[in-house]
C-alpha cells in the first residue's frame, strides 16, 4: 500500500530537490563537458547523476511503481571512466545530503532519509529501469527529466528537473524545480539566472493548488505558498506567446501567423530552450503579465502522424499549469494522454492558454491547420 498523497508528494519534493542540488554542483564546476547521445543532443554527468538520485529515492520509496526516464546507462556501461565519475558525483551528493538532513531534521518529519544507490551496478540498473520503462493507459507509474534543457544547462542557463505521478495515464502530482531560475526582475529569462540559491520549486496534488517555493542553497524545503489562480485575460491581443525559435520540430510560422492575427505581438513575447522552462513561463512572472501567456505547438509534418513529443518533456509542468486555472488539450481538443508510451502517441500537437480563452486560441489554430498544405498532406 502506498503512503498517502501528500505523504508521497513531500518525498517526491525532497527527491527532486536532491536531484536539483547535483546539477548545481556540476554547473558550478569546470566538469560540465557534453557527450552526444545516438540522437546529437548533449548530456553530462548532471542527467545521469540526477535520473540515478531520483530513481534510488523512488525505488526505495515506492518499490511497486513504474518508472519512465530519459536517460538509461547504455553510454555509462562502455565507459567505465564516466560510470565511476558519475558514481562518485551521486555519492558525494548523497552524503552531503544525509548529513543536512540531520541537521534540519524536522521531529515531526515522517521521512528522516532519502536512500541512494547501493553499489556502481546498481545504480546502472536503476538508469535502465527508467530508461526502458513503458508508461502504459493503466496503472501508476513516475515520469522524469532529470535535466530538460540540457544545451541551455550547458550555458549555464535555465533548465529543469521534473517529476510527475501518473496514474491510468493522468498526472495526479507534480513537482518541477527550475535551480537556475531567478524571478528578481519579474520575467522567466534565459538570463534570469540565480547566482545564489537552488532557483524555483514548483509542486502540487491535482485539484489542490500549485505550490510556489524559492529554494536557497541549503538542503533544505522552505514552507511552500499556494499561487494565485489566473486572471482571465480581455482579449486575445493581450496573449504573449512562449516559444522557442530554435525549435525544428514546431511550425514557427504557423504560431507567429496566429500571435499576428490575434495581435499577440512581438511573437514570440518568450524564447525559452527547455520545454519545461516554457511552462514556467506560462506561470510565472510579475503579477501584471500572469496569465497572459499562451503555447502553440503544430507539429512538422502531416497532420496524425507520429508524434515526436517526449512524456518527460511535459508531464508534471500540464498539471502545474492547469491547477493554476490554465487549459491543455491537444490540437483536435483531447486531453492529452500520458499513458501512451514514451512518446504523446495519443495526441497531436499542442496548445495551452488561460482557461478562460483557450477554446477561441484553439478555435483560430484549427482554422489555420485545415487551411495548411503541408499539414493536410496536400501538395502545393
Amino acid at each position: 500500500m502506498p503512503p498517502p498523497l501528500p505523504l508521497t508528494k513531500h518525498i517526491a519534493e525532497l527527491t527532486v530537490l536532491r536531484a536539483a542540488l547535483l546539477t548545481r554542483r556540476v554547473l558550478s564546476s569546470a566538469t560540465a563537458s557534453p557527450l552526444s547521445k545516438h540522437d546529437a543532443t548533449p548530456v553530462t554527468k548532471a542527467d545521469f547523476g540526477a535520473q540515478a538520485l531520483l530513481m534510488a529515492s523512488l525505488r526505495g520509496s515506492f518499490p511497486h511503481d513504474g518508472y519512465v526516464g530519459e536517460e538509461d546507462a547504455e553510454a555509462l556501461r562502455s565507459d567505465r571512466q564516466l560510470a565511476d565519475a558519475v558514481y562518485a558525483l551521486v555519492m558525494e551528493t548523497c552524503a552531503d545530503f544525509k548529513e543536512h538532513e540531520s541537521v534540519n531534521a524536522d521531529p515531526d518529519d515522517t521521512v528522516t532519509s532519502l536512500p541512494g544507490p547501493a553499489s556502481r551496478e546498481d545504480m546502472l540498473d536503476l538508469l535502465d529501469l527508467a530508461g526502458r520503462g513503458q508508461p502504459g493507459p493503466k496503472g501508476r507509474y513516475w515520469v522524469m527529466d532529470p535535466v530538460d534543457g540540457t544545451a541551455s544547462f550547458l550555458k549555464g542557463q535555465q533548465y529543469a528537473v521534473a517529476l510527475a505521478l501518473v496514474e491510468d495515464g493522468r498526472e495526479v502530482l507534480s513537482v518541477v524545480c527550475y535551480p537556475n531560475l531567478s524571478l528578481d526582475q519579474g520575467i522567466v529569462a534565459e538570463t534570469s539566472v540565480d547566482a545564489h540559491g537552488c532557483g524555483v520549486m514548483l509542486s502540487c496534488l491535482r485539484g489542490e493548488g500549485t505550490d510556489y517555493r524559492k529554494l536557497s542553497s541549503e538542503y533544505s524545503l522552505p514552507p511552500a505558498r499556494k499561487l494565485d489562480r489566473f486572471p482571465t485575460p480581455v482579449n486575445l491581443s493581450d496573449l504573449r506567446f512562449v516559444d522557442c525559435l530554435a525549435s525544428k520540430s514546431s511550425r514557427l510560422d504557423v504560431a507567429g501567423g496566429i500571435a499576428r492575427q490575434m495581435g499577440a505581438l512581438p511573437f514570440p513575447g518568450v524564447d525559452l530552450w527547455s520545454s519545461h522552462v516554457r511552462y514556467a513561463a506560462l506561470m510565472l512572472g510579475d503579477e501584471a503579465q500572469r496569465g497572459r501567456h499562451a503555447m502553440i505547438r503544430v507539429p512538422v509534418g502531416v497532420r496524425g502522424a507520429p508524434s515526436r513529443a517526449c512524456v518527460w518533456d511535459h508531464a508534471g509542468s500540464q498539471l502545474l499549469y492547469k491547477e493554476m486555472g490554465g487549459t491543455v488539450t491537444d490540437l483536435e481538443g483531447r486531453e492529452m494522454d500520458f499513458g501512451s508510451g514514451r512518446t504523446l502517441a495519443g495526441n497531436w500537437g499542442l496548445v495551452a492558454a488561460p482557461e478562460g480563452v483557450h477554446g477561441e486560441v484553439l478555435r483560430l489554430v484549427r482554422e489555420w491547420v485545415e487551411r495548411d498544405p503541408v499539414i493536410q498532406g496536400v501538395d502545393a
